[in-house]
């Protein structure tokens, strides 16, 4: 289940003469496994061949300096043979290396013979937590051979990570005597590392051009350019630290008075004790009930406890995680300029565990994670505010006091450089579809960046999929109109139930990495000047936006998706395995245009359910789950899905809508009637994205005519439909109606979904609809009859959360106004005729069925 790159080439000659036999057995059972990011392998060897590479890293560890000479030889890099500040020892690697002598003899010798050389910038000392800088200072001499030598001198800050803490703000005796983190003396570094060299994994920082560097300052002597360099490799090193390991640790009480302090808090609460004739103290003694209630008391030793155990759990009851490292490694790389903010898709209570245990098994700073207020009964709430997690309820526009101290605390992690994690969405997708983002998170972190708490932040969009999730039945139930359960000890209590099934595999995906202050630059904004009230509330829209659109950008195609996108799209009663195969292999070949990740075991695998392979496994999970059944005839095998089970089966195939949903709009608004003028199609295309607008993301920064364009044009070359001067037509061969409607068909439910709430609109003008929750009970009601009449033919159109989108849609456009929490007709829509007029314009988009 582990991702761990593999064991690189193994160059056994050179191993044989730069390691010992016993180093050898040592190194391949503790160094191989340590993660070397493929990206910072190709980084030094691109340096290499232009010049000279020096590793610099930040404190004297003989760890450090074995696995940097081990790395290297395995991944055939130069070798280290000059080394600074390293004490004497009777290994074989450092007797092959010059540690003695002038600093030009040493770096000569490395750089004529092809290989590098290693400067640790500071040594352990007794009695001091931080270490002391070392005496010798080989900058100089650097600087004066990259302005003799025509090859340049490369200045790599490198990290080898094996610690599992962070530094402590107040070191104590153990650090003192021991070293701390930042500067391990010897026994605490070999202890460390061999408990945790599991976790430990080594980074390339941003390295420096010395020649680049000379060229920048040509006023300035060598001694003063060894000087600057010197810091700059400081910083680079102090910034690649805090991207591992967070900030300093604090006390969890000094948070929590530090938070107390904020002036922008206390001018809230005092204007609340004005407000309501209070006394300040009780109003402060109110925001710290509430401060205690939110905040996160992480714990390493909590985290440890936890990770082997959530290893057992995710191993019996998945079949791996797939982990885009690259993206995490780009992520993470990012975070050595601002804290992350990790902005995961949400769609089970497993995402609150599975991102802090990814990144917690690498060796990195787990994120504080925003969850409910509800998941924080004991005994689950004490443990994940241990891990890391910190609590806020649903809602609180009421409430001044809380809502004022929540901002605090947010800010307080901004300004301490705490990465963090929240769902964009709010809660978890009942659909699998993608949600609009909740915007309360974006903009307390947005005002803590604009009131100074920090300079900058790093959105990462994170997309989370799964091919079966734990709570689909759950699920089914809500979204046909049962209530939600709440979490509570009974609940967690039925964990043993879901251990004994099988979810197959967990897909994360990284996007790319998203500069607050960069954003508000593309948008014309100056950060060092205040923003308006609108400019701010744009600049929150378009980050809520943009993390949305990533995620759907990098949401992974699995087999299970396919499978029951091919499957509910399909208008008769059942599907042969050839139909299913041709279907599987149109949605895959999407896939590939809009480089969409698929999973793994996808690659080069049969879209046949008949042939061995993903997508029959995700067939017989499927029909092991009661949601298929198959029937043999005339040699051939029908699959069909089940009724009752298509609206647990529809959370599958919604993960993949975000990818087929333009394509299935052109297709749409083609089928009505074709041929047709090219605008007229537009705006049927129109027409049905903004019917859909809280249904799909759509690309951010590009326009309505843009997008529609780009269809158009991918519709034309992948043969479906003629672009002739100004006329849109279906293709004429054969394939291509068939598969038009399949694509249009994708939208089929919510096509019926909006039907159902457009046919409940007359129900209020009779009064018996009051307000939306009678309304989305009432439009369940029809649509059953609708269904079990035959007039709609999705079973998975009955479903909640649709509906309820339908009626925030009809809000939007005033086919209904609300007063006081009751609904009336509005003037788009004033009476039964209107409202038959509207449900005619969406059935029309349904007639293309046969």
């Amino acid at each position: 289940m582990d991702t761990v790159l593999g064991p690189a080439v193994d160059h056994h000659e050179a191993l044989s003469k730069e390691f010992g036999p016993v180093s050898r057995v040592l190194g391949q059972r503790y160094f191989d496994g340590v993660r070397f990011p493929a990206e910072a392998e190709a980084e030094l060897r691109a340096l290499h061949a232009k010049g000279f590479v020096v590793h610099v890293m930040r404190t004297t560890a003989w760890i450090n300096f074995l696995y940097l000479s081990w790395a290297s030889v395995r991944r055939g890099l130069p070798l280290i043979r000059a080394v600074v500040n390293l004490r004497p020892w009777f290994t074989r690697p450092f007797r092959n290396a010059k540690q003695r002598g002038p600093f030009q003899e040493r770096f000569a010798h490395a750089r004529d013979s092809g290989n590098s050389g290693l400067i640790f910038l500071k040594k352990t000392a007794l009695l001091s937590a931080s270490g002391k800088d070392i005496e010798e200072n080989p900058f100089p001499t650097l600087v004066a051979m990259a302005r003799r030598e025509e090859r340049s001198v490369f200045l790599v800050p490198e990290l080898f990570v094996w610690e599992k803490r962070t530094a402590r703000l107040n070191p104590n005796v153990w650090d003192r005597v021991f070293g701390s983190p930042e500067a391990p003396g010897f026994l605490h570094s070999m202890v460390a590392f061999f408990r945790n060299y599991r976790r430990a994994q080594f980074r390339v920082g941003e390295p420096i051009d010395l020649k680049r560097f000379i060229a920048d300052n040509p006023q300035d002597s060598d001694e003063v350019i060894a000087r600057k360099v010197r810091g700059m490799l400081h910083h680079h090193l102090s910034r690649e630290t805090r991207a591992v390991f967070g900030p300093p640790e604090k006390p969890a009480d000094r948070i929590l008075d530090e938070t107390l302090r904020d002036r922008t808090l206390r001018r809230a609460l005092d204007t609340v004790a004005t407000e309501t004739n209070r006394s300040p103290e009780s109003v402060l003694r109110q925001s710290r009930r509430n401060l205690e209630a939110i905040a996160a008391r992480a714990s390493p030793t909590m985290l440890a406890f936890a990770s082997p155990l959530l290893a057992w759990v995710f191993n019996r009851i998945y079949d791996g995680i797939e982990v885009d490292e690259a993206g995490l490694n780009r992520a993470l790389k990012a975070a050595s300029k601002a804290p992350l903010v990790l902005c995961p898709s949400h769609k089970s209570h497993v995402d609150y565990l599975v991102m802090s245990w990814i990144l917690w098994n690498r060796g990195y700073a787990v994120p504080l994670v925003a969850a409910g207020a509800n998941l924080s009964f004991w005994p689950l709430g004490p443990f994940l505010r241990r891990c890391g997690a910190f609590f806020l309820r649903r809602s609180f526009k009421d409430d001044k006091i809380y809502a004022a101290t929540f901002k605090a605390y947010v800010k307080k992690l901004v300004h301490d450089g705490v990465h963090q994690e929240f769902f964009p969405e709010g809660g978890r997708s009942r659909t699998g579809k993608l949600l609009q983002p909740k915007l309360g998170m974006f903009t307390w972190q947005v005002e803590a960046v604009l009131e100074g708490a920090r300079n900058d932040l790093i959105f990462v969009p994170v997309s989370i999929d799964y091919e079966k999730v734990v709570e689909s039945g759950s699920y089914s139930k809500e979204l046909a109109g049962g209530e939600k359960k709440p979490e509570d000890l009974k609940a967690l209590l039925s964990t043993p139930k879901v251990l004994a099934a099988r979810y197959g595999r967990i897909h994360l995906t990284f996007d790319e990495p998203l500069s607050l202050v960069e954003l508000m630059k593309s948008r014309g904004l100056d950060p060092a000047q205040p923003l308006t009230d609108e400019q701010k509330k744009g600049l929150v829209r378009a980050l809520g936006n943009r993390v949305m659109y990533g995620i759907s950008k990098v949401s992974t195609v699995t087999p299970h998706a396919l499978v029951s996108s091919a499957l509910l799209s399909h208008r008769r009663r059942g599907m042969t395995s050839r139909e299913l195969s041709e279907r599987i292999h149109l949605l895959r070949r999407i896939a590939g245009e809009e480089q969409a990740p698929l999973a793994m075991l996808l690659k080069d695998s049969p879209s046949n359910p008949d042939a061995m392979g993903p997508i029959q496994d995700a067939m017989r999970t499927f029909c092991s789950d009661g949601m298929v059944r198959t029937q043999k005839a005339h040699g051939e095998v029908i699959y069909q899905a089940e009724d009752e089970r298509r609206g647990e089966m529809a959370f599958y195939k919604n993960t993949l809508m975000n990818l087929v949903a333009a394509r299935g709009l052109v297709a749409n608004a083609l089928l009505v009637g074709s041929p047709a003028p090219f605008d007229e199609v537009k705006a049927r295309a129109l027409w049905l994205s903004r019917l859909f607008k809280v249904e799909f993301i759509y690309r951010v920064g590009a326009s309505f005519d843009t997008i529609f364009a780009e269809v158009v044009e991918r519709l034309v070359r992948m043969g479906l439909i003629l672009h002739e001067d100004t006329t849109l037509s279906v293709a004429p061969e054969p394939h291509a109606r068939p598969e038009l409607e399949f694509l249009a068909d994708q939208l089929r439910d919510y096509l019926e979904a909006y039907l159902i709430a457009a046919l409940t609109l007359p129900e209020v003008s009779t009064g018996a609809v009051q307000d939306r929750k009678s309304f989305v009970r009432q439009a369940l009601d029809v649509g059953r009859a609708e269904y079990h009449s035959g007039r709609i033919t999705a079973a998975e159109s009955l479903a909640k959360v649709t509906l309820e989108n339908a009626v925030a849609y009809m809000l939007d456009q005033r086919y209904l106004v609300e007063e006081d929490k009751k609904l009336k007709l509005g003037p788009s829509a004033p009476d039964v005729a209107a409202c038959k007029q509207f449900a005619e314009e969406i059935r029309r988009y349904l007639s293309h069925q046969r």
